[in-house]
């Protein structure tokens, strides 16, 4: 049975053994349906000894928790992107590093994004419990059922790590994992907003670059309004209605309210605003204008440089996404180097099958 700990003394003897804990083996639950940010609902310990339910809701105050979160310990989890997310606010430094059981079932070539109720199933024959996924971890008391549930999340991941650790050292492949690892710290601690966030609309390169120009600033203001008020992007602004304000720019207060009925969020107080940013929009310095779509040579490039990729993945029983997705590889096509978030090993095992038709890179410096 999990211990729950809702007081600062018991806090203060988790947190001691935590400090002593050669890893933090961790997992969260929280809400992100009404909010930017996810709201911690609650935060699950594994310890040698022990396993531990943190009421997150019980402190006003957590950064005591923060700070040996902060020690410098690797991290495990599994699939811990948002975790990574939800746990932000209460860390001051980032984890040094992260092994994600998901990953490392990925590399192992058990399959991509697994969840971990597949991956206990599989690796370690136990069948856990998956009704409480949709659960309201916001309210208390929780019942048997999700404190269950919740303690199922970390009782296995050491016995996953050091099981799936064991093959990825014996196939010199743990390198890779720590790698992917600081990826995913970085995309989750830094969450910087997309340099080119029109880019992430597939059809943006049809509008003329004045309505392109008009949708990144539109897009930038919903991004630091979604972060500032804490609603989801969508709340503020949904994608159909920024792409219509950017292509037919209302001129008055009333006629932009009038194409916001789907937009629960949105700030009436910054009515204005959003209409004088749309009619003083100018292309800044690193805009770059939506990509259209590849032309029938470098298409053709890419199916051959996938078929390479294919086989290499093949022979290292791996799936080919988990070597190079689609992005990675168009990426490398457009730019004529790889992305920021290619890691290191992916550029040095893919580089060379891809040279002959995509031409040579320029090096990066990569996680």
């Amino acid at each position: 049975m999990p211990q729950w700990i809702d007081d600062r003394v018991s806090l203060t003897q988790v947190l001691e053994a935590m400090q002593a804990s050669p890893m933090h083996v961790l997992d969260t639950e929280f809400e992100r349906v009404r909010t930017f940010w996810p709201k911690l609902a609650l935060v699950q310990v594994a310890l040698p000894a022990r396993n531990v339910l943190i009421d997150p809701l019980a402190f006003a105050d957590l950064g005591d928790l923060g700070r040996v979160l902060g020690n410098g310990r690797p991290w495990l989890m599994h699939s811990a992107s948002e975790d990574l997310v939800a746990l932000k606010p209460l860390t001051e430094h980032a984890p040094t590093a992260l092994f994600d059981t998901q990953i490392a079932a990925a590399l192992l070539g058990l399959g991509s994004s697994l969840a971990y109720q597949k991956l206990v199933q599989s690796e370690l024959g136990v069948s856990l419990a998956k009704s409480e996924t949709r659960s309201d971890w916001l309210q208390r008391p929780l019942s048997a059922e999700q404190i269950d549930y919740a303690a199922d999340d970390v009782i296995h991941l050491q016995a996953l790590c050091d099981r799936l650790g064991d093959r990825l050292d014996r196939l010199g492949r743990m390198d890779w994992l720590w790698q992917d690892g600081q990826r995913q710290i970085a995309a989750g601690y830094e969450l910087l907003p997309s340099a080119n966030p029109h880019h992430e609309f597939r059809a943006a390169y049809k509008l003329p670059l004045a309505a392109q120009v008009r949708l990144v600033a539109v897009l930038e203001w919903r991004e630091r309004t979604a972060r500032s008020t804490d609603r989801p992007r969508s709340w503020v602004l949904d994608n159909a209605t920024a792409i219509d304000i950017a292509q037919n720019p209302p001129r008055s207060g009333p006629e932009l309210l009038g194409k916001l009925a789907n937009c629960r969020a949105f700030p009436r107080r910054q009515v204005g605003e959003v209409i004088d940013l749309l009619a003083s929009a100018e292309a800044g310095a690193p805009f770059q204008p939506a990509p259209a779509p590849l032309d029938r040579e470098t298409e053709n490039a890419l199916r051959q440089a996938r078929e390479q990729i294919d086989a290499l993945a093949a022979a290292l029983a791996l799936e080919s996404s988990t070597l190079c997705s689609r992005r990675l590889l168009e990426a490398r096509a457009r730019l004529g180097t790889w992305p920021p978030d290619c890691t290191r090993w992916r550029q040095q095992l893919l580089e060379p099958l891809v040279q002959a038709t995509l031409g040579a890179s320029s090096p990066t410096q990569n996680p």
